[in-house]
């Protein structure tokens, strides 16, 4: 989870809400990101277990693996998103039309009046909702 999940949520939040960020900038802050949390792991242990890979150090000692896993992405996150922010500031960015539909912020939508009931996420969620508070029921 640590080494993958944390700098790709990053590099996806920064990438998805942030028209400034670039390639370059993504590329660096998942292996910043990626190496923050094989750092991490190599650097801490967890009580009473044993390692795949020989320590680099004992810097903290974690209760469990969930914890050393949690602190790990939060590190690669951390890093990632970091780096990412840096890295896209100091390089060129791509023109606002090559964006369009990819960045949150430059995506025209359409209003849910536009559209029909079966296309509405309001109308369909309260529609889910329902169907799932009467199968509870049923099946409690």
């Amino acid at each position: 989870f640590s080494f993958v999940n944390g700098p790709l949520f990053a590099t996806f939040l920064l990438g998805m809400f942030w028209k400034r960020t670039t390639g370059d900038g993504a590329f660096w802050g998942l292996v910043a990101g990626t190496a923050a949390a094989a750092l991490h792991y190599l650097t801490t242990t967890v009580a009473g277990g044993a390692s795949l890979l020989p320590k680099l150090a004992n810097l903290h000692g974690y209760a469990s693996d969930m914890a050393q896993n949690f602190w790990g992405a939060i590190a690669a996150w951390t890093t990632c998103f970091l780096v990412t922010a840096a890295i896209s500031i100091v390089t060129t960015p791509k023109a606002e039309e090559q964006l369009r539909g990819l960045v949150y912020g430059l995506t025209a939508y359409e209003r849910d009046e536009e559209r029909v009931w079966y296309r509405r996420p309001a109308i369909l969620a309260v529609i889910v909702l329902t169907l799932t508070l009467g199968l509870n029921v049923i099946f409690w």
